[in-house]
């Protein structure tokens, strides 16, 4: 049974739910969880998964002032995923820590050189996998999506006091 017929087997037996707001919630899950492998699958030769590689992109483009509080808000990470990630690209010798200058009980995260050329190094394969996993899509399709998902986005976004 394929993915899709799943789907209409439990509308089936629940027709009281919400159909169109399940089907696309669940495309939706299913559709990133295979964006994030295929993005994967191009950086095995590259030693990163995609969250490191993020990682590294975002600390070379924020610089030595970020810290892994702000580095887990943009990666949708938990305090715990986050330090076994900067573990990892520590050991890997891609970042470093260093106790922060304005505030001795953070720390501040710096990529290596080592760091910054893996990264670049993997870019344009990464940046082919994309282009090929949207490649499905029209450019216009493309951009209403991210309008879409922007607005879904900024509701289910928690508000700030």
């Amino acid at each position: 049974m394929s993915f899709e017929q799943r789907i209409e087997q439990v509308l089936g037996i629940y027709p009281n739910a919400p159909g169109p707001a399940l089907r696309a919630s669940r495309l939706l899950f299913r559709v990133g969880h295979l964006l994030e492998a295929r993005i994967n699958a191009a950086l095995v030769p590259h030693g990163l998964d995609m969250r490191g590689y993020l990682a590294l992109v975002v600390l070379d483009t924020e610089g030595p002032s970020l810290n892994p509080s702000e580095l887990g808000v943009t990666l949708d990470a938990s305090r715990v995923q986050v330090t076994r990630l900067l573990d990892r690209l520590e050991n890997a010798g891609l970042l470093q820590r260093q106790h922060s200058s304005r505030d001795r009980r953070s720390l501040d995260l710096e990529l290596t050189d080592t760091g910054r050329a893996r990264y670049r190094h993997a870019m344009a394969d990464v940046h082919a996998a994309y282009a090929a996993c949207w490649s499905a899509l029209q450019p216009e399709r493309i951009d209403a999506l991210v309008t879409d998902l922007a607005a879904m986005n900024d509701a289910l976004e928690p508000q700030q006091p």
